[in-house]
């Protein structure tokens, strides 16, 4: 029977028209009272002059690492990279993010955070995540804009005898960076003939709850080739990266502080589904529409265009019976209601999405551990729960076929709620 969801949009899709930087007020300085005793006074002149070289050397360096990132300013000296004339505004930037940094009582970062990216530029105005550039990207324009990027010739991928055509798509990794590396490695030997595989896609939740998050999130981030999408608990530690508090303050959240600038900066970048047509691929295994690869869910008969990201990234299961939509990010057990096309309809009992779902595309999707590796018509669910000690899964295409890895240890045998 046909089904129509009655959904609400995702609000403000548009990022808002000003990109202005945050508006900085340095806390309030207080000075001793005058004292005219020349020894006193000493400690106090000696410590204005380690505060005014040190100011001096911190404008310096910022200059020289804001020039090394972002190119020769015109005008500048072609040896220092810096000019006189921005002495007084690097300053001034310096004391801007100096002073956030002491207002939000952020802990010293072990990886170099500046907490000035965009994404942290956005999360400080509106308090919110940021609204990536592409919302549902595709496999063909990545590919190709890697290829612009100068990694390889991409026309020639398919000739390249190192790299293969086949796409490996890998399930929720959770932190476990050595099952990663192992299933990778078997997937090519025992499916690609040893080859590298055209492009490697995950279902998102690359981190969290297991032991190397930011190896994990540092690795696919640099491999060429490898893309994956943004789930919850990616969301979650994002938000955390920059700035939310209340994440901040839970232990499951203290690796944040390993990520990079360009870590945070990527991770905000990632889009919320991938799409991989399949017309260039001959499938023996399926010969429906094109492949696309959420984290959660989709709502049937919903546009991807229309799908609210949050469902997208937390739905589990339906129900017959329109209530409200209840995917919230702190859901574990998330579902969302849609309604028939019979009012009559009374049936409340939750059903996975999955099953609900008729396509025209095949989704490959994570997020429900508890049900572990899903195989429906027009669906496949890769979280086979490696972190709570059972195996990472991943599918390769076009032949379909599953591969997986034993979990090494029980990494966490205690759920979180989101």
């Amino acid at each position: 029977m046909k089904m129509m969801q009655s959904y609400s949009t995702f609000q403000d899709m548009k990022r808002p028209s000003s990109n202005r930087l945050r508006d900085f007020v340095p806390h309030k300085l207080t000075t001793a009272p005058a004292n005219n005793t020349i020894g006193k006074a000493l400690p106090l002149l000696t410590g204005v002059l380690l505060l005014g070289t040190t100011c001096c050397g911190y404008v310096f360096l910022k200059s020289q690492r804001l020039t090394a990132a972002s190119g020769q300013v015109e005008g500048t000296n072609a040896v220092t990279g810096i000019r006189p004339a921005y002495l007084t505004v690097l300053a001034s930037s310096a004391l801007q993010e100096a002073s956030y940094v002491a207002q939000t009582n952020r802990q010293p970062s072990r990886s170099g955070r500046t907490f000035s990216t965009e994404a942290d530029t956005y999360y400080q105005k509106f308090k919110t995540l940021p609204i990536p550039p592409v919302v549902h990207d595709n496999l063909d324009r990545m590919l190709a804009e890697e290829s612009r990027r100068g990694v390889e010739n991409f026309r020639n991928i398919s000739e390249n005898s190192k790299r293969s055509n086949k796409i490996l798509i890998i399930g929720d990794v959770h932190g476990c960076l050595d099952e990663l590396k192992a299933l990778v490695a078997k997937a090519s030997k025992d499916h690609n003939g040893g080859e590298q595989f055209a492009s490697v896609v995950f279902v998102g939740d690359l981190c969290n709850k297991g032991p190397y998050s930011s190896q994990v999130v540092r690795l696919v981030r640099e491999q060429p080739y490898w893309y994956t999408i943004r789930g919850n608990h990616d969301n979650a530690a994002l938000e955390a990266a920059l700035g939310d508090t209340d994440r901040l303050g839970r232990e499951q959240y203290s690796w944040v502080k390993e990520l990079s600038d360009e870590d945070v900066e990527w991770i905000a970048n990632l889009p919320y589904s991938i799409r991989i047509p399949m017309n260039k691929i001959k499938s023996p295994s399926w010969s429906g529409g094109d492949v696309l690869v959420v984290h959660a869910g989709l709502i049937p008969n919903v546009d991807i265009d229309e799908q609210n990201v949050k469902t997208m990234v937390t739905v589990r299961a339906l129900t017959s019976i329109y209530k409200n939509d209840t995917t919230g990010d702190s859901s574990n057990n998330a579902s969302l209601s849609y309604e028939h096309y019979n009012p009559s309809q009374t049936d409340t009992t939750p059903i996975p999405w999955a099953k609900a779902w008729t396509g025209p595309e095949l989704v490959i999707f994570g997020h429900d551990a508890k049900r572990g590796t899903q195989i429906e018509t027009h669906a496949i669910g890769l979280d086979s729960g490696c972190v709570y000690g059972n195996k990472l899964t991943g599918i390769v295409l076009p032949e379909m076929e599953f591969v997986s890895v034993d979990a090494a240890i029980v990494y966490c045998p205690i759920k979180h709620k989101d």
